[in-house]
């Protein structure tokens, strides 16, 4: 009778936070695409973009923008069900009954987990490919006429070329502090040729690059030549149009291909400390549903103050770890954090927080 009780509790527990999750998604979702519109109204209306190309685009955001949603609902949904239940004096019938806080908590985590799970899957699988679907669109169809829409400090592919430039001069077309790899056809395991420049710029689909160095490893990785340049030419030509369908940036990438690429750069010694960062960060933010859960239960049964109670709070606590993750990640780029330590450091501390609210929520009970 009592394993009876406790599974009706379950159900009730996850169907009072499966409500509000699912209209928060797409609430969210809807107010986050929203965002969009004026950006894309402009593309219509000033750059004469075709509509249907616009509603693509618009299409490929919804995956990122689902799960940018997952936290932010798991969160607020956690406060509004679990405040509920404190303010029809359910929880209090419970623990009064001898269920435990640990015991009640169990379907919350559960479903927690599996929101992690699937955030998990479906920014490995669905947003890296959407996403650069979207930026090709970008590149392809709005900004496909004269300087490649090149970003800073993002690695690109161009055929067995990688390319990395440091400082971008949009107005004049300047590239300051190149990096390029050059890998022998079908043999990225070997130690590519690595050429340096100083200055450069793109003109006729011909790359210039100015006061360089050209550096030859063989099969150790041991430099056998090196010899300056005050000018090399790269005639990509008609290999330049795979560049737009080759150029991403972390946002476009899996993790199994953002440590392929930290794997490659690392031969040649070049420092990989911001990709590293973004890496590991890929897998930390899927577990922030899961800690927002420990967070939000021991603050919900605190109070009765229901909705308005669970907005504020559920705005703070967004805010905060939104917050710690944007410092920590700039410390670790800057390295002034292991980059280990700085994507899993806020997850640690919100973590060890909500397990000591629980537990100081149980022990005071108890006594």
């Amino acid at each position: 009778m009592k394993k009876l009780k406790l599974s009706l509790v379950d159900k009730y527990l996850i169907i009072e936070f499966i409500k509000p999750f699912i209209f928060l998604i797409i609430a969210l979702t809807i107010i986050m695409i929203s965002s969009y519109l004026f950006e894309l109204a402009d593309l219509i209306i000033v750059k004469k973009v075709p509509v249907n190309t616009v509603l693509k685009l618009l299409l490929y955001k919804i995956p990122d923008v689902i799960v940018q949603s997952f936290s932010i609902a798991t969160l607020f949904s956690t406060l509004l069900s679990m405040t509920q239940f404190v303010k029809n004096n359910e929880f209090t019938a419970l623990r009064m009954g001898g269920i435990s806080l640990h015991r009640l908590i169990i379907p919350v985590l559960i479903i927690g987990v599996i929101i992690s799970g699937l955030n998990y899957f479906i920014n490995e699988k669905v947003v890296p490919w959407t996403n650069h679907e979207a930026e090709n669109i970008v590149r392809k169809t709005i900004l496909q006429k004269g300087l490649p829409n090149l970003q800073e400090g993002v690695f690109f592919q161009v055929d067995n070329r990688y390319f990395y430039i440091e400082n971008i001069d949009n107005k004049s077309g300047t590239l300051t502090n190149i990096v390029l790899y050059e890998f022998e056809e079908d043999s990225e395991d070997e130690f590519p040729r690595v050429i340096t420049a100083n200055k450069g710029y793109f003109q006729n689909k011909i790359w210039y690059l100015s006061n360089g160095v050209m550096h030859d490893f063989d099969e150790q990785g041991n430099m056998i030549s090196q010899s300056n340049f005050n000018e090399l030419k790269l005639n990509i030509n008609e290999k330049l149009k795979n560049f737009y369908g080759e150029q991403k940036t972390t946002s476009e990438m899996s993790r199994d291909e953002l440590k392929k690429d930290i794997t490659i750069f690392q031969k040649s010694g070049l420092s990989v400390t911001s990709l590293l960062v973004d890496y590991h960060l890929k897998l930390s933010k899927v577990f922030a549903s899961l800690i927002f859960i420990l967070l939000g239960i021991p603050l919900s049964i605190k109070t009765k103050k229901g909705k308005a109670f669970g907005l504020i709070i559920s705005i703070i606590i967004i805010f905060i770890y939104y917050v710690a993750i944007s410092f920590c990640r700039s410390l670790g780029r800057n390295d002034l954090l292991n980059p280990l330590v700085a994507a899993w450091l806020p997850n640690l501390i919100f973590s060890l927080l909500g397990l000591y609210l629980v537990f100081k929520e149980e022990y005071f009970k108890l006594r």
